[in-house]
């Protein structure tokens, strides 16, 4: 938990003695980390006394950096689903584990992050519901803030996953950044389903993910293949024609 004090300045001291203030992206970003549990835990219900509490500010400071309550739980919720907010946990996984296990670790960290945003976007449809419905001349800005802060996550995730993979390098049949966008493939299908059964209001049926990673790595087919022409119908077999 944050205090007033925390938030309005940093660790340096000027040399009147004073604690020099926090900048402002600082601050901001302290609140949104800060007020986040109450956030996902209350959705649009929460109020501006509990978010305050969460923050451990007045409830004027919040406002002196979020022109309203509902500025401020959008921002919570576009923050929480940025794809970077994962790059930590994926470079925690242990480079040491089995190339299978650092793979599954990746699929576990994806999904875990969609059952999130899918709470998040709930949040999201809540907010604009409860709008009054008046023009919003900053919804195109925000909408191309949103998508490029994805881009740049997404492309962080993909260097994230490319360096866990990068270990085995030399036993990929493809270079590790290629690896890493198949593998980032796979959890978006896996993810889908996810979303889909979340529409329908059912649980999520996903396959055994040591399946899904067997799949990954080593393919649809066996170690010994089938011939693509069975010998009794293969052309050049001498009895393949026989009446």
């Amino acid at each position: 938990m944050l205090s007033e004090c925390s938030l309005t300045y940093g660790a340096h001291v000027s040399r009147t003695g004073r604690a020099a203030p926090l900048p402002p992206e600082e601050r901001r970003s302290a609140i949104l980390r800060a007020v986040r549990p109450v956030v996902l835990e209350r959705g649009t219900r929460v109020t501006t006394k509990e978010l305050a509490q969460a923050a451990a500010v007045a409830e004027g400071t919040l406002f002196r950096v979020f022109p309203d309550k509902a500025a401020l739980v959008r921002e919570v919720v576009l923050a929480a689903v940025d794809p970077a907010d994962d790059v930590p946990a994926i470079e925690a996984i242990d480079r040491g584990q089995p190339l299978a296990d650092r793979v599954r670790a990746v699929i576990e960290i994806g999904l875990a992050r969609t059952s999130r945003t899918i709470r998040w976007m709930g949040i999201l449809h809540e907010l604009a519901h409860a709008s009054d419905g008046t023009r919003d001349e900053d919804a195109h800005r925000r909408m191309t803030e949103f998508t490029q802060r994805q881009e740049r996550g997404q492309r962080a995730v993909r260097a994230a996953i490319t360096d866990v993979l990068g270990a085995d390098g030399d036993r990929l049949a493809r270079p590790a950044d290629q690896v890493a966008e198949l593998l980032a493939v796979t959890v978006l299908g896996l993810s889908m389903l996810q979303i889909e059964a979340t529409r329908r209001g059912a649980e999520p049926q996903l396959p055994d993910l040591d399946v899904v990673v067997a799949h990954f790595l080593h393919g649809a087919l066996g170690a010994h293949p089938p011939h693509p022409h069975p010998p009794h119908l293969h052309p050049s077999s001498s009895s393949a024609w026989r009446p």
